[in-house]
């Protein structure tokens, strides 16, 4: 296994800095510079998700005990955002945000933008190209709570609670994964002591909404 994943980390990182020195070494003009820079932010963003796969395995590990971290989830859904925007470019996909001026919630910023990060990819990813990502948020009494929800084709009623069970695959066309990172999602939501579920979007694919105790 450390030898599979040190092939995988190799890679990438090989060809960054075979780009970034070839950049250093020579020449050239805007459009070739242009060219060898877009590889080494591909091959980068490949590395990142890399990486992320082998967090998200870690993360399952933590403990279950409450912490006191607190955070402004509408912050963390920036941040998130930000993230998400080559992969949402790529695919032509317009994400739209309803967002109150601050939503302070009782959870790790990290940990947010973590759960935020697959949630908001998963809907870039199965949702329509040149569709249309929502994200949602609200401040509840108890709850801020986020929902994301996406233009694809939706997720069978049979499956909802089994999507979020580690190494589960969705047979579905298009929602074709891993089985990690929505258990991690559940992960983090009980850890900081909210949940998640995932019900039918009006957009007419699936709606996925988090919560984590306000404060």
């Amino acid at each position: 296994m450390v030898a599979t994943v040190g092939h995988e980390l190799r890679t990438p990182l090989t060809s960054i800095r075979g780009y970034v020195e070839t950049l250093l070494d020579g020449e050239f003009d805007a459009p070739t510079a242009r060219r060898l820079l877009e590889t080494v932010r591909r091959e980068a963003l490949r590395l990142g998700r890399l990486v992320d796969g082998m967090l998200e395995f870690s993360m399952l590990e933590l403990s279950t005990r409450e912490h006191s971290a607190h955070c402004n989830v509408v912050e963390q859904i920036e941040a998130t955002i930000d993230v998400v925007a080559p992969l949402a470019a790529a695919r032509c996909v317009t994400i739209r945000t309803h967002l109150p001026e601050s939503a302070p919630a009782r959870v790790d910023g990290d940990a947010c933008v973590h759960a935020l990060t697959n949630l908001v990819e998963n809907a870039v990813k199965h949702g329509s190209e040149r569709g249309t990502v929502e994200v949602w948020c609200s401040c509840e009494e108890r709850f801020v709570q986020i929902a994301v929800e996406d233009d694809g084709c939706g997720i069978a009623p049979a499956q909802h609670q089994a999507i979020f069970v580690m190494g589960f695959c969705s047979a579905l066309p298009g929602r074709s994964s891993r089985g990690i990172g929505l258990a991690v999602v559940k992960a983090i939501a009980e850890r900081a002591g909210g949940d998640v579920r995932v019900e039918t979007s009006s957009l007419g694919g699936a709606r996925f909404v988090l919560r984590f105790p306000a404060g």
